[in-house]
């Protein structure tokens, strides 16, 4: 064959599409010959072949009618079916309460674990008894998410948890292999291989609009596939269990039309305003396509529905524009009801034939949607064939299907590592209350992975090539927060005080729930810590052990044969610098203390008549001559062993006492005498005058506190 010439086969549920291209020297391709056939069994479900020699069958008689206009053709181009893909959400999250993210390679760690998730996801949803192997063919990210609030990006941001959620789709390895299985049958080689929806985007939507965010629905028998593009590239890929015999098997029931009746009918309905049928009674009707389409419309709301429903749960928000591919897309009235429920302009949702592609020479008449995705196949297997990649993983050999640019992240997740544990994460952080406040204690950072491929130092991100050997080690866990309790306060003091004339080192105190702790104790998590500086003398002297109480022993003597309790205080003094001090005085570092002990405080008389709660004395003050003059009479007499005591005479220990209570007398003016001393020397003619208040009184004359007293002489006239 031509080295010019491309057989490129469209393998669909229902029939097999071969067709012949040929690229011109410009770079243009031209359809040559083209030959479509039905599947004569139910050999394909679910775009996988269930049927390898029934398909092959098929693939073979076309390949012998092409024959006929090409010669012999050994090698074909094909398109493993996007209605094969399975697309899952996954999500991943890190705690960033010890440190934000700032690199972009921490955030490709994260939408790879994402993917990862939702491979495991995928795993679950499948048969226990599935062994497929599915390859990832794509992702995009749906949200970045902080503390579980949206965000554009958590790069530099600060909270407790960084999240994403992505969309991944995944292809059946087998898929692949049944295909080659099928082609070998059928005595043809796979000459390159592509996805059927990246087909159609190659051949619509070049490189250069795929910065727009566009949805390109195949619109087949069975399915209809989904591929969506955006930022440059093919972001996410999926399918519906519905498509255009959905339509026939409305008309086929509503009209009671044999199944291969009522699909000509549905295709009829594009170009003809009448349509005419024979049911399976024999009555021949004519109906107009508004009263088809009248009878049909739940069925076309129903797969535009469905249809709308997956673009919007792959691209989390309607597409600047959809193009429709496909025998189905055809169907009356379905593009406006696409644009309709994504609340796109009519003119936004559009069916695209081959006379759409640029690269494409007319040449055929038929330019219908349903041969945009055999067109595809050829040119996209001619320039963007996907390859599989080998690549070996800490030893293990690896197939990957390049249908994007592969990573080493990539890699990895198919080499079973678990990537939620290829960072080290962040040691567990102490929350501690410190006087009141609470503190966080942050743990140390865990490390990123060691990635070596073909000897050099790599990132997740780095493209693999096929041969690679990579091989990485998981980044160690950070060690869990850790603080003394004098790392936790904001300053530990440290002073001296000379004692006695003995250094004394005086640091700060700590008290951990209440008990007593050495400075090095180390916290835990939710302890209350309480630090002071013993700023006192009294403070000092307690934690230091040197806190003398008043000595206070009872201190007990008898009156009468009755015994009396009393008090005998230990007097000590306290100086500081030499100076007398008391124990709520404040200290400085270098300051000098000492203690003197002045001995036993002796106990009097007098403080045994305060407890007795006596006076020993009576008293009378007035004034005598302008002089004020104090009287004093005892009420009670002490005596020990018969000797008189007075008020300020010593008692000791045991000391047995007698108490005598004297009769109490009225103060008289001859009282004064007892502590005035005065001359009585009269001249001649003069008589002694004795005045109280300014009234003659006596010498037995009774006195009161407070009266007024003279005693003089006059001449009397």
């Amino acid at each position: 064959m031509d080295k010019n010439l491309l057989f490129a086969l469209d393998i669909g549920t229902r029939s097999v599409v071969g067709m012949i291209l040929k690229q011109h020297a410009d770079g243009k391709y031209e359809v040559m010959h083209m030959k479509v056939m039905e599947h004569e069994e139910r050999s394909m479900l679910d775009g996988q072949i269930h049927h390898i020699p029934a398909v092959a069958k098929v693939i073979k008689k076309i390949k012998e009618e092409l024959e006929l206009e090409t010669g012999p053709l050994q090698k074909v181009c094909v398109a493993a079916a996007g209605r094969a893909l399975k697309t899952v959400k996954g999500r991943s999250e890190k705690d960033i309460s010890a440190v934000s993210v700032t690199l972009q390679e921490e955030v490709i760690h994260l939408e790879l674990a994402a993917v990862q998730h939702a491979q495991f996801q995928l795993a679950s949803m499948l048969d226990e008894k599935s062994n497929h192997i599915y390859d990832c063919v794509g992702y995009s990210v749906l949200h970045y998410y902080l503390d579980d609030q949206e965000i554009g990006s958590f790069i530099g941001q600060q909270g407790l948890t960084a999240s994403v959620e992505v969309i991944a789709t995944f292809l059946p390895r087998v898929v692949v292999e049944s295909l080659i299985r099928a082609l070998r049958e059928a005595g043809l080689e796979m000459e390159a291989l592509t996805l059927e929806p990246i087909a159609a985007i190659n051949v619509l939507i070049p490189q250069s609009m795929r910065k727009l965010n566009v949805a390109l629905v195949d619109i087949g028998a069975g399915t209809s596939d989904i591929a969506l593009t955006a930022e440059g590239t093919v972001v996410a890929y999926g399918m519906v269990p519905v498509a255009g015999d959905e339509i026939t098997e409305a008309i086929s029931s509503e009209f009671l039309l044999d199944f291969p009746v009522a699909e000509e009918m549905k295709r009829s309905l594009y170009k003809n305003d009448f349509v005419e049928y024979t049911d399976i009674l024999g009555f021949s009707s004519k109906k107009s396509k508004l009263e088809v389409l009248e009878k049909i419309q739940p069925a076309i709301e129903n797969l535009a529905e469905k249809i709308t429903k997956e673009i919007l749960h792959l691209n989390a928000k309607p597409p600047q524009a959809v193009m429709l591919v496909g025998g189905g897309s055809m169907t009356p009235g379905l593009r406006e009801k696409i644009a309709e429920k994504l609340d796109l302009p009519t003119e936004r949702a559009a069916i695209r034939g081959i006379d759409a592609i640029t690269s494409l020479t007319s040449s055929i008449e038929q330019t219908g949607p349903e041969f945009v995705t055999p067109v595809g196949i050829g040119i996209a297997a001619r320039e963007n064939p996907v390859k599989y990649v080998t690549v070996t993983v800490n030893d293990k050999t690896i197939r990957l299907f390049e249908v994007k640019k592969l990573t080493i992240g990539d890699a990895l997740i198919a080499g079973g590592a678990d990537l939620s544990k290829l960072y080290g994460r962040p040691g567990m952080g102490l929350m501690i209350k410190v006087n009141g406040e609470v503190k966080i204690i942050k743990g140390s950072l865990g490390t990123p992975p060691q990635i070596i491929m073909s000897g050099k130092e790599a990132s997740l991100s780095d493209e693999i090539f096929d041969g690679a050997f990579i091989s990485y080690i998981a980044g160690v866990n950070g060690a869990n927060a850790s603080i003394a309790a004098k790392e936790a306060v904001k300053e530990h003091v440290v002073k001296t005080i000379l004692i006695d004339g003995e250094p004394t080192i005086i640091e700060t105190q700590y008290y951990v729930n209440q008990q007593p702790v050495s400075p090095e104790t180390l916290l835990n998590d939710r302890d209350e810590l309480i630090s002071y500086f013993p700023d006192t003398i009294e403070e000092v002297m307690e934690i230091h052990g040197l806190y003398r109480k008043e000595d206070t022993p009872t201190f007990s003597v008898k009156v009468d044969g009755k015994p009396v309790q009393l008090i005998r205080n230990k007097n000590n003094n306290i100086y500081l610098n030499g100076r007398d001090i008391d124990r709520a005085s404040n200290w400085d570092d270098g300051d000098h203390l000492t203690f003197e002990a002045a001995g036993d405080k002796q106990v009097t008389l007098n403080e045994l008549l305060d407890v007795l709660q006596l006076n020993l004395l009576q008293s009378c003050s007035v004034t005598f001559n302008n002089e004020e003059v104090s009287l004093t009479k005892p009420l009670f007499k002490f005596y020990r062993n018969g000797e008189s005591l007075m008020e300020d005479s010593i008692l000791f220990l045991n000391d047995e006492l007698n108490m005598e209570r004297t009769k109490q007398q009225p103060f008289i003016f001859q009282d004064i005498f007892t502590r005035v001393d005065i001359a009585i020397s009269p001249r001649p003619g003069e008589t002694l005058i004795i005045l109280k208040n300014k009234e003659k009184a006596g010498f037995q004359t009774e006195i009161e506190t407070g009266d007024s007293l003279e005693l003089k002489f006059e001449v009397l006239i």
